[in-house]
């Protein structure tokens, strides 16, 4: 979980702040490699993963248009992925279809504009509970861009907040 700030300990935080008893099924959009899908299955969800260039244990898709039925899921995981579709606000809304009622988005993404672009992106969900990170991202992203494996960010370091959410489809 090397490609997320604070990796596997942002993981458990949301997951804590969720409040998701192991069992519930939950799926990571955007899974990349599959290391939120195979930490989430050791500890004890049952987990899947979608992404558009899948790694091990997960599956081909897109975030914007998943290969799942309305109701799908308890919960969905998403780390660093919503703002890369280019279209933070339908992923949003496909996350919301896929989500039993009750269900809960656990996210942790780039959001220009902060908390209120959030509210405005993820609307029909209920802010459950949220953490602004930016400092620690910050230092994770220095860090990632002098290694080679990152590119600048898509909004001015002001605008720019990392923040981490829980919010619940009603």
């Amino acid at each position: 979980m090397h490609r997320h700030p604070n990796g596997e300990a942002a993981l458990r935080a949301l997951l804590s702040a969720a409040e998701l008893p192991p069992g519930v099924r939950i799926i990571d959009l955007g899974a990349g490699d599959g290391d939120a899908v195979r930490q989430l299955r050791a500890l004890g969800y049952d987990a899947a993963g979608i992404d558009l260039a899948p790694g091990a244990d997960v599956e081909y898709g897109d975030i914007l248009s998943p290969p799942f039925a309305a109701g799908s899921f308890d919960a969905a995981l998403s780390q660093c992925a919503f703002l890369l579709t280019g279209a933070p606000e339908l992923a949003f809304k496909s996350t919301y279809k896929l989500l039993k009622e009750g269900g809960r988005l656990l996210f942790s993404d780039i959001v220009p504009g902060g908390e209120a672009a959030l509210r405005a992106a993820a609307q029909g969900f209920e802010l459950a509970y949220i953490r602004d990170t930016t400092d620690e991202w910050r230092r994770y992203y220095i860090e990632a861009l002098w290694r080679g494996e990152a590119e600048p960010p898509p909004c001015g370091a002001a605008r720019c907040r990392y923040l981490e959410a829980v919010l619940i489809k009603p």
